[in-house]
């Protein structure tokens, strides 16, 4: 009985995997310069798709009745593969700039060499202590790719933030997730030969959910890649303060006093249109639409409003907000948030709360109280 389930289970995941794999190959992705490296990154995760499946399609052949041995060994060094494909597939994601072939290349070498030493002692030799050592040498592989990760996703969300004036971790945080999933799934895998069956049987299940679930987040990245992209691909460093003060140096009083004249008038028109609701703009892009730069824009704010950009911005869309909340009265949180220029509801339901101290349900039913 438990063969069977097992021979099923086993076929279910060599079927899911191979579609999945296909359904990667097929996503559209634009051919521009700067979605090169993602269309890389996709060939590399539809090729760990497939590779995947293969195992579980021998096997099958087999009729379960593979050599445990055999199946311990090769899935290890399965494993080793896809954390580094993994792992070059989520830094694609929040940081393309440091995903080169020369890089990849590298740290392809180290993974074959060493996959390669292991093949040969753990298929030549009947010592325990070889697996023993592999597993070691894996840990290290994992905690080597996590504190590179980690660095990573701060720099993304660093330059995210500073593109777009507003607080990033929700986006961001699938690939977070994602990326220690996979590592979890990479450790189990490589510990579940010595699993009790019907803890193999659900490790399979949550594996299969697993690679289907980051085939969905990978479709949902390339939808978004133009939010994504200008962002993390441009090298951006955040305005430095010796730039700000620089701005207006070089312009003589009457020129100064004619460029805040212009930007006040632009900023004007700006907030009359409501253009604050354009969640996507970072502030570069927002400069050029005013007809300044970004510099000029900081110094701006600094010195004649005496505020930074973003919280100026910030209590432009709650004030809307709160407009819309007194006329709109069944209107949806996420259609709200949407509509005043946030990216996500936690991040409005946030500064809903910082600057009126109460939540925008509250303060709709103290609004509608008063009436």
């Amino acid at each position: 009985m438990w063969l069977d389930f097992y021979m099923f289970l086993t076929l279910a995941s060599g079927i899911a995997l191979a579609v999945l794999g296909w359904q990667l190959c097929s996503i559209h992705i634009p051919h521009r310069e700067d979605t090169h490296r993602l269309r890389t990154a996709r060939a590399i995760l539809a090729a760990s798709y497939f590779i995947l499946a293969i195992p579980a399609f021998c096997e099958l052949f087999n009729g379960g009745e593979a050599d445990r041995k055999i199946i311990a060994v090769f899935t290890i060094a399965v494993a080793a593969y896809q954390s580094l494909l993994f792992t070059v597939t989520l830094l694609t994601f929040i940081q393309p700039l440091c995903v080169t072939r020369h890089r990849v290349r590298i740290q392809a070498g180290i993974v074959t060499v060493a996959v390669a030493m292991f093949l040969f002692m753990a298929l030549t030799s009947e010592e325990c202590w070889v697996f023993f050592v592999a597993l070691a040498v894996y840990a290290v592989q994992l905690v080597c790719y996590t504190l590179l990760f980690r660095r990573k996703y701060a720099e993304c969300l660093r330059l995210l933030e500073e593109y777009y004036d507003e607080d990033q971790h929700a986006r961001l945080r699938w690939t977070k997730f994602g990326f220690y999933a996979a590592l979890s799934v990479g450790i189990a895998a490589s510990l579940s030969v010595w699993l009790p069956p019907v803890a193999y049987n659900i490790f399979t299940v949550g594996y299969i959910l697993f690679y289907g679930w980051f085939a969905g987040r990978f479709c949902n990245y390339v939808v978004k890649i133009n939010y994504y992209l200008p962002a993390v691909t441009q090298g951006q460093e955040p305005v430095r303060l010796q730039a700000v003060d620089m701005a207006a140096c070089g312009l003589s009083e009457p020129e100064l006093a004619a460029e805040k004249e212009h930007l006040r008038l632009a900023l004007e028109r700006w907030v009359a249109e409501r253009r604050f609701t354009r969640p996507e703009e970072g502030r570069e892009q927002i400069a050029r639409e005013l007809g300044t730069t970004k510099e000029f824009l900081c110094w701006y704010f600094k010195n004649e409003i005496g505020r930074d950009f973003r919280p100026w911005r910030v209590g432009l869309r709650i004030e809307y907000a709160k407009q819309l909340l007194a006329e709109e009265l069944g209107i949806s949180m996420n259609d709200l948030a949407r509509k005043v220029g946030f990216a996500t509801k936690s991040n409005f339901y946030g500064y809903f709360k910082k600057l009126t101290g109460e939540t925008p349900v509250e303060y709709q039913r103290r609004i509608v109280s008063q009436c």
